[in-house]
C-alpha cells in the first residue's frame, strides 16, 4: 500500500518542520505534526476537535509547554530537520485510519485518530486527560461509529499494510520534494 498524503496534509508537514524549528527540535515528532495541524487551522482534525467540544488553543498551549526547549535551532538548518521514528510510526497508523475511513488519502483527521489510538505523544496524553476517546473523535468527525472500519475496502487495505522502511523513505521524499515555505528567512 502506497502512502498517499493529501495536498493539505503535505502543507501540514511543511508547517510541522517549522514548528520543530520554532520549538528547538532537530527532528519532527508527532506533537510537531499536531502543532502543524493546529497552525494550518482549516482542516478536518481542527473541525473534529471543535465538534468534540475541545479547545484547539488549549491543546496548542499544552503542546508548546511540553515540547518547547530553550536551545534554538538556526533557520539555516531547516532542511536537516526530518521525521523521527515515532512520527513515521504515527503516519503509518494514520494511513490505516484513512483506510478505516474509506479514504484514499491521509488527511489531518486520520493523524488525529492515530494519535488517539496510539500512546507515546503529548497529544495522546492530552486527549486522554480530557476523556476524549477514539469513538468520540470518529463520531465528532461525522463518521458513524457503526460503519467505521467495517467496509470491505478498509479490510483489504489493512491486510496490505505498508513496509515500514519503504513508507518512511516515501514520507521523507515527499517532504523533501514538496517542501516550500513562505518564510523570508529560509531560502
Amino acid at each position: 500500500m502506497d502512502l498517499q498524503l493529501s495536498a493539505l496534509f503535505q502543507k501540514v508537514l511543511e508547517y510541522s518542520r517549522d514548528e520543530a524549528l520554532r520549538t528547538g527540535w532537530r527532528n519532527i515528532c508527532p506533537d510537531h505534526i499536531m502543532l502543524g495541524i493546529l497552525r494550518h487551522g482549516d482542516n478536518s482534525a481542527v473541525s473534529t476537535l471543535e465538534a468534540a467540544g475541545l479547545s484547539c488553543d488549549a491543546l496548542k498551549l499544552s503542546l508548546d509547554d511540553a515540547v518547547f526547549v530553550s536551545d534554538q535551532v538556526p533557520w539555516d538548518e531547516l532542511e536537516n530537520i526530518n521525521l523521527c521514528e515515532s512520527a513515521v510510526s504515527l503516519l503509518q497508523h494514520a494511513s490505516l485510519e484513512a483506510a478505516r475511513c474509506s479514504s484514499d488519502f491521509v488527511e489531518p483527521l486520520h493523524f488525529l485518530l492515530a494519535c488517539s489510538r496510539i500512546s507515546g505523544s503529548y497529544t495522546h496524553d492530552w486527549l486522554e486527560e480530557h476523556a476524549v476517546s477514539l469513538r468520540a473523535l470518529v463520531e465528532a468527525s461525522g463518521c458513524p461509529w457503526d460503519s467505521y472500519g467495517l467496509n470491505a475496502g478498509a479490510a483489504q487495505k489493512d491486510a496490505a499494510a505498508p513496509n515500514p522502511e519503504i513508507l518512511a523513505a516515501a514520507i521523507e521524499k515527499r517532504i523533501r520534494d514538496g517542501y516550500v515555505t513562505d518564510n523570508p528567512h529560509v531560502s
